[in-house]
């Protein structure tokens, strides 16, 4: 079978001459598995219809990733969308050809500099994980590169100011609170330490336009247990295949001249793609952080104890199945912001995508750093469900009533823990005494408060625990399902 390439694309009509001539007009920082199922796939469903005429230009961040693989595909690759939307089988594969060129910075800095002078290119997407949008204290501007992002992105903007070309539409992906006003402060702060002077830096704030973004795709990446009947459906071989669900969410936030001009430069919209334009994304923030990642720790937590080792397995159960929707409806709904309907749609529809057949996501996976994971994503919801309606919410307790049992290895050979050595370390150590309920919620290093404050959670959390230990939490589950 032939490996997917330029020529043989050509020739069965799955590309054309034409495409590798667009002009380049994003500059993207980051080549992983994400970024091609979701962003270059936005920008081939635009060119696929006539909305876009542009081509991507993928910057590799570190010494290390996937560019040589692209460059042996020349730059092709297949996105496969598998699973289930508003209630239908989704199954397409969509060939980007939207990739026009590929840069190492670490090997082409030259090259990447050289984006900068582009008049057609007027966009900068990145995902350079939660840790990338960083000041890098050692980082200096004769480095070719710096270690940072926000000091390699400063550097690039500093040649098209040099080059006297306009600046740029900066969409930052990387999932952390306020990301846009993030990357914009990080960026100056770099052109600072770099000596780059108050024009300069008034130009960056000025004339370049920081937006913040919620990005919401399940992307498995490679399909490495399917790729070969993969490869028997499409006819060629793709060692850059990317998978991912049909359900897809970009929310962009800015005010309302950055939000016309993301409208005119990536005019997604007008294909029905689910690109939300807003003021503030914080709600829709809290709507995927709390509606979404919330039930799956909880699940990471409750589920295992039962012996389940999927979220599809949770979803085929009809007793855990009811426990998240309730936990849902009852614990999260009404403590949110956004109006009822809409939330109500969006919490059915991750019900839907975790039911999603061909996504094997396993539940071990979402258990990595439970701790942190329960301080970001639940605890919030359970302070809020106490000053808001004055009960606890007890599926969320339950679930840190599991965390607690797990980490305190009374699931020994049952649950699998990954997490710092300090957070494990400690519970064990506190695991010995009987007062390890009380001890483990004063822990405001864990937690970032001191749980035992929150009123009446000590003892409902000790309830919990001690049925668990004494019974199981089957029944525990089925009494709250």
């Amino acid at each position: 079978m032939d490996t997917l390439n330029r020529k043989m694309a050509i020739e069965r009509g799955l590309t054309s001459e034409k495409a590798q001539s667009r002009p380049i007009k994003v500059i993207q920082f980051g080549e992983g598995g994400f970024l091609r199922a979701f962003v270059d796939w936005t920008f081939q469903q635009l060119n696929n219809n006539g909305l876009f005429n542009g081509n991507v230009a993928i910057v590799q961040p570190m010494p290390s990733g996937r560019v040589d693989n692209l460059r042996r595909q020349d730059n092709l690759y297949t996105v496969v969308l598998q699973g289930i939307l508003d209630g239908k089988k989704v199954l397409s594969n969509t060939l980007i050809d939207s990739i026009g060129a590929t840069v190492k910075v670490n090997d082409e800095w030259q090259s990447y500099l050289e984006l900068a002078d582009n008049p057609e290119a007027k966009i900068i997407i990145s995902n350079t994980t939660e840790a990338g949008i960083a000041v890098t204290e050692n980082d200096t501007a004769d480095m070719t590169p710096p270690q940072g992002y926000p000091a390699k992105l400063a550097l690039l903007l500093k040649r098209r100011y040099d080059d006297g070309l306009p600046g740029f539409l900066l969409i930052p992906c990387e999932l952390i609170a306020d990301n846009g006003k993030a990357l914009r402060e990080a960026v100056v702060t770099m052109s600072r330490q770099f000596g780059f002077g108050a024009d300069f830096i008034k130009w960056v704030e000025q004339e370049n336009t920081f937006v913040s973004t919620l990005v919401d795709r399940i992307v498995p990446g490679y399909p490495a247990a399917q790729a070969e009947s993969l490869f028997e459906q499409i006819g060629y071989r793709d060692d850059m295949l990317d998978k991912a669900e049909p359900f897809y969410s970009w929310v962009i936030a800015g005010d309302e001249k950055a939000r016309k001009m993301v409208d005119e430069l990536i005019p997604a919209r007008k294909l029905g793609i689910n690109l939300i334009l807003t003021d503030d994304v914080q709600p829709y923030r809290e709507r995927k952080v709390y509606l979404l990642n919330g039930p799956h720790t909880t699940l990471a937590q409750v589920a295992r104890l039962e012996g389940m080792s999927t979220v599809g397995e949770t979803m085929d159960d009809e007793t855990m199945h009811s426990f998240v929707l309730k936990e849902m409806n009852e614990e999260i709904i009404p403590v949110l912001s956004l109006p009822k309907n809409e939330l109500e749609t969006f919490a059915s529809q991750v019900l839907e995508r975790f039911s999603n057949p061909y996504n094997e996501h396993k539940l071990d996976s979402i258990g990595l750093n439970s701790v942190s994971k329960y301080a970001v994503r639940l605890l919030p919801l359970v302070t809020a469900n106490a000053e808001k309606t004055g009960r606890l919410p007890q599926r969320i307790v339950l679930a840190l009533a599991a965390l607690l049992y797990t980490y305190g290895g009374f699931a020994q050979g049952k649950v699998a823990i990954k997490d710092d050595a300090d957070v494990t370390d400690t519970l064990v150590a506190l695991a010995k005494n009987s007062t390890y309920i009380h001890d483990a919620l004063a822990q405001s290093k864990l937690w970032g408060q001191d749980l035992t404050r929150i009123k009446g959670l000590e003892e409902l959390v000790e309830k919990d625990f001690e049925g668990i230990r004494a019974s199981g939490i089957e029944a525990l589950v089925a009494k709250l399902a």
